[in-house]
């Protein structure tokens, strides 16, 4: 919102700079606006009318897709400007722009980003980290300031393998392409590659690998990650997780890491009575699974929040252990007739937009990224409510902060 709004805000702050760039038209035709946002750790990510990518926020470890220091200064040939490393505004990625890339998707971790075109190709920038501190983009590469090409798909005559989705967990990416196969890599310190990565080798994990489902042949049709674990929905409608479990985020029964996928029997499509899995977002040590039929199960940390049960409940008030719940339980809204169609997680934090537009958030935050009265709210608690001004379309958590795409009712 610009180096004149830096600030913490407990409630949804309109910003007046993209307002001023949907009336100029900088975002397509006139009056387009943003179709999509991706919250990183200290970074965001936007896609315009157009497909272009824009970016903002902090880049000390490139996350932005752009270069930020010794930048040409077209005015005077031969002279550098250092724009500063936290850039208020959003900007385009010119680099994409040149090549004519149009984004459909995006994802951010804290330090990486990620997009896939129109054509389902993959571009990826930034730098991962491990425990003990920065691990690099790749065995080459310390920092990828801007988008490179780096998952090589096998293509055959008339069948060509191409990219359809992306997520990202705080040091890793998780790639689906149109063949049903998962793609890992970043850091794999907590099995969240689904392959066991050597100690003195942990840069190898920064090579894209793919993963195997139970058997080669199982395709995957989603994929979603938490903070540190990793997951997939197979064509069968059966849930898989893996990685880091300490608090039974995974939905399995808690243990230091899973290395590799294993089935999360209580929320196949059998288990469901024939409802499906479709998105699934996960925070530090928590985890949301929203189902087709407009359902949300959590599972995991639950001291403060994470989750949105109510204390009332039976199967929460049966739980075994006090901070944390293993099975998925089914997180209660007041209106039963609007279902649940967008979910997203921060750290601690959660939101949920409903088919009439409703927005809803509850956990624990920081920093306002809550965007409600309270510091932390133990069920799903309206921030736009039915008799606002506004719907909202789509929202995204990062590490400290919320972002929201609305339209107004007029």
């Amino acid at each position: 919102m610009g180096p004149d709004v830096l600030d913490e805000f407990t409630s949804p702050k309109r910003n007046t700079w993209v307002d001023a760039k949907i009336k100029e038209g900088v975002f397509g035709s006139e009056g387009a606006g943003l179709e999509a946002v991706a919250a990183g750790g200290l970074h965001t990510l936007f896609i315009d009318e157009k497909g272009t990518v824009w970016s903002c926020g902090v880049n000390d470890d490139a996350a932005l897709g752009r270069v930020t220091k010794d930048v040409p200064d077209l005015d005077n040939p031969g002279s550098f400007i250092d724009i500063d490393i936290i850039t208020s505004y959003p900007y385009p990625l010119q680099s994409l722009v040149d090549e004519s890339f149009r984004a459909v998707r995006i994802a951010a971790g804290d330090s990486v980003s990620a997009a896939i075109g129109t054509d389902g190709d993959l571009r990826v920038w930034g730098s991962f980290r491990a425990n003990e501190g920065s691990l690099g983009f790749s065995s080459d590469t310390r920092h990828e300031f801007l988008p490179a090409s780096i998952l090589h798909l096998a293509h055959k005559p008339g069948d060509f393998e191409k990219a359809v989705s992306v997520v990202a967990g705080n040091n890793h990416l998780l790639v689906l392409t149109t063949h049903g196969n998962v793609y890992a890599w970043g850091a794999g310190e907590h099995g969240q590659l689904g392959r066991k990565i050597i100690d003195r080798r942990k840069i190898h994990g920064t090579v894209p690998e793919k993963i195997t489902l139970g058997t080669r042949s199982n395709r995957a049709v989603v994929i979603g990650a938490g903070n540190h674990c990793s997951f997939a929905v197979d064509e069968n409608g059966d849930v898989w997780g893996w990685g880091l479990n300490s608090m039974g985020q995974t939905g399995l029964e808690v243990s230091d890491e899973i290395q590799s996928p294993k089935k999360i029997e209580s929320l196949s499509k059998k288990s469901l009575g024939g409802d499906v899995v479709i998105q699934i977002v996960g925070g530090e040590h928590h985890t949301l699974f929203l189902t087709a039929a407009g359902k949300v199960y959590a599972c995991g940390r639950c001291d403060s929040g994470q989750l949105g049960v109510k204390e009332d409940d039976e199967k929460y008030k049966a739980r075994p252990n006090e901070d944390f719940v293993v099975e998925p339980i089914l997180v209660s809204f007041d209106d039963l007739e609007d279902p649940i169609v967008h979910i997203s997680v921060g750290t601690h934090n959660n939101m949920a937009i409903s088919r009439d537009g409703l927005l809803y958030a509850w956990g624990a935050e920081t920093q306002g990224e809550l965007g409600v009265k309270e510091k932390e709210a133990k069920t799903p608690t309206p921030v736009v409510r039915r008799e606002g001004k506004f719907l909202a379309t789509t929202v995204a958590c990062g590490g400290q902060h919320t972002l929201g795409l609305f339209r107004s009712k007029e």
